[in-house]
């Protein structure tokens, strides 16, 4: 949708102006995609609250449109970003998915459910902070089977036991909170194994060393040399190979390989 056809206002040449001034203003201000996403968020939850206000709303689908999906005018528009960069890491996922998706457990029936749904907030955020996006989805899987409620233990649902929320119904801006603080709370974790661990772990690339370890690690697993020892191994391989093929439900990294499936054949 183009912004200039936003709703029936007509903007004056100071509103040109003054959007003008604040792309300008936001692009010196953004130094990494973390930023832009920040940004568009702020604008998105600005919209809401001054829904009623046509001048504002206008101004903030402009920059919303600017920030996400103007290629034309922003090189770096998120949308822009990230189609590129599902361009250049589907062969790599496609080699990796099919190295691995061999050992799923027939006991299991699908577990996608209402993961994907929500596909596209979780990509969008997970590029932004450089982290593969099935891997948001399979941690939102073992935690609340991909809840979009508060649950009553007050850990919301990436279940990060560090932060206490609350519980009953929740907004989207609530869940895109939750999603922001598991991805801070993830890259923490990798940044403080960095140089430790071998291996690779980010929206373009991925290997089984680091999957595996940030798996054991998110479950409070311990370092032994360059390898994560889970407290337990449940968590992270349920349904996949014969050693964990009586679960009822799936660990990490066989989720993650069913996300990445659904993820290659819908969303590239």
């Amino acid at each position: 949708m183009s912004a200039i056809s936003f709703a029936a206002y007509t903007p004056s040449e100071k509103d040109t102006q003054d959007l003008a001034n604040l792309k300008t203003q936001l692009d010196s201000s953004i130094e990494n995609n973390i930023d832009l996403w920040n940004f568009y968020n702020q604008i998105v939850n600005l919209q809401t609250d001054y829904s009623n206000n046509a001048r504002l709303n206008y101004m903030f689908e402009d920059l919303k449109y600017y920030l996400y999906s103007d290629t034309k005018n922003n090189k770096n528009a998120l949308s822009k970003q990230k189609s590129d960069a599902k361009a250049t890491s589907k062969d790599s996922k496609l080699k990796f998915l099919e190295e691995y998706n061999t050992w799923y457990s027939i006991d299991i029936a699908d577990s996608l459910n209402n993961c994907t749904g929500r596909y596209k907030t979780l990509d969008d955020i997970s590029f932004a902070y450089d982290f593969p996006t099935s891997l948001t989805m399979a941690i939102w899987y073992r935690e609340s089977t991909c809840a979009y409620y508060l649950p009553n233990n007050w850990d919301w649902p990436f279940q990060i036991l560090s932060k206490d929320y609350w519980t009953g119904e929740i907004t989207q801006k609530q869940f895109i909170q939750t999603v922001v603080d598991f991805l801070e709370f993830s890259k923490n974790k990798l940044a403080r194994y960095d140089g430790l661990l071998s291996g690779e772990l980010s929206y373009n690339s991925f290997d089984l060393t680091w999957v595996l370890n940030f798996a054991a690690l998110y479950n409070g697993g311990v370092r032994s040399g360059n390898v994560i020892i889970p407290n337990n191994s449940n968590y992270v391989l349920d349904g996949y190979g014969e050693g964990y093929s009586g679960a009822k439900k799936y660990g990490i990294f066989p989720q993650m390989l069913k996300v990445l499936e659904w993820e290659l054949e819908n969303e590239y």
